[in-house]
């Protein structure tokens, strides 16, 4: 596995989490009452909870929203006790721009554990929607559009036995992309985190050493890619500097996590 990284410009400190935890709605009455005073105290704050609510914005376009089916609200009334009502046919109007609260289908497409797997995930999906300007060149020519580079499909979130997040993965099944950045990542000395993807049923397969500093992109193999599920568990082992020499884990597991469909492939 390509151990390369490209480490961003700066970790995101614990205030930012925290307003990006409040823009994605995680917070409970306490949490989003204590954001709201550092709002209104600190204009610092208030600005980084409106710049993630920029970073979020672009997600809402590329989400379709979702008809509830009627099934669905004929079991909402029977549950209530309530006569079904006559469904008028809707009146067609200009479809008004939706807000950033008000998009279902986005709570439904990140509807993942905790704000640090999200928020990675959107930083990745901020990383690869950026695509390269075309020169000018004499004389003016149609200048053809890159394609979108594909969006992330699954985000992973391993933490260890106490709850705290180690590294959150992004992860692209059709081209291999994986997206790796370290949060509270555990050290020992003399030795390196070695990540493991494990099929329902199967035995680990190593997808290689973890960077415990800076964010890392990788292209996987397709035999990697071909175990990439919701089914797997992915989990991160203590090794020997150049990871495990049997193929298998010899440490013991620091983080582990399930992978999520952030969206539909």
């Amino acid at each position: 596995m390509n151990t390369s990284t490209a480490p961003f410009e700066s970790d995101p400190p614990e205030r930012d989490v925290l307003a990006g935890e409040y823009v994605l709605g995680v917070l409970d009455a306490a949490g989003r009452d204590r954001v709201r005073s550092l709002m209104a105290s600190d204009p610092v704050f208030a600005d980084e909870v409106l710049r993630w609510e920029a970073h979020f914005g672009p997600l809402i376009d590329q989400v379709a929203p979702v008809a509830v089916p009627e099934y669905v609200w004929a079991r909402i009334g029977n549950a209530l006790g309530l006569a079904p009502a006559p469904r008028q046919a809707p009146v067609t109007s200009p479809a008004p721009k939706r807000g950033f609260w008000d998009n279902i289908g986005l709570w439904r497409s990140v509807g993942i554990g905790g704000f640090a797997t999200a928020a990675v995930a959107v930083v990745a999906l901020l990383s690869v929607l950026r695509t390269e300007p075309v020169a000018p060149t004499p004389p003016p020519v149609v200048a053809q559009q890159p394609p979108v580079p594909a969006m992330p499909q699954m985000v992973a979130s391993l933490a260890g036995d106490d709850g705290k997040t180690g590294y959150v993965a992004t992860m692209e099944t059709r081209s291999g992309r994986m997206t790796i950045m370290p949060m509270s990542p555990t050290r020992e000395d003399g030795r390196v985190p070695e990540l493991w993807i494990i099929p329902k049923g199967g035995a680990p397969v190593s997808m290689g050493i973890l960077d415990t500093e800076h964010v890392a992109e990788h292209t996987l193999p397709e035999n990697l890619r071909a175990l990439l599920n919701t089914d797997a568990l992915l989990a991160i082992t203590m090794e020997q500097p150049g990871g495990s020499p049997s193929g298998a884990p010899t440490g013991s597991i620091v983080a582990k996590g399930g992978i999520t469909a952030l969206l539909a492939p």
